[in-house]
């Protein structure tokens, strides 16, 4: 990989520290869940929560995935072609993963402006749009990931 700029790092380390927080959040949530659940007094909001909590390390750790190279694509199938023909499906491909995540903010935020005013069952005080507007947000921070290893991605998928 070619020399990191300041703003790839700074990028690299939000993502890294986003989801390391928010790992340790699930775990304390989970911990504090069974030690309720073991004492006999269970607490309703346990599994709402940590559901949720774990789609957005996945959606965060999507971006991360994007940032590395490693969520979506072919290249391993793209690199079976002949050269001349490795561009073209690069470019294919990358129009796809972008298409896709930019339909996916698009409607993702359709869907967090049609779920104002709702909110989780268990904890009435957070709105479903807070929580849904993870698809969104994840989608542009997946875009801006995908333009960040575009380069990257390009001499891996032209390298024999």
């Amino acid at each position: 990989m070619a020399k990191p700029n300041k703003f790839y790092k700074d990028y690299d380390n939000a993502l890294q520290y986003i989801i390391f927080f928010m790992m340790i959040l699930l775990a304390v949530t989970v911990v504090v869940g069974v030690i309720f659940r073991w004492s006999g007094r269970s607490i309703v909001w346990y599994d709402e929560v940590a559901g949720i909590q774990l789609v957005w390390i996945t959606f965060f750790g999507g971006a991360y995935a994007s940032l590395k190279g490693s969520h979506i694509g072919m290249p391993t199938l793209i690199k079976m072609f002949p050269k001349f023909l490795r561009n073209i499906l690069f470019v294919i491909s990358k129009m796809i993963i972008l298409s896709f995540y930019v339909l996916l903010a698009y409607y993702g935020s359709k869907v967090v402006i049609a779920l104002r005013g709702d909110s989780l069952v268990t904890v009435d005080w957070i709105h479903e749009s807070f929580v849904r507007a993870i698809v969104p947000l994840c989608s542009i921070l997946i875009i801006v990931s995908e333009f960040i290893y575009l380069p990257e991605a390009y001499k891996e998928t032209m390298r024999k």
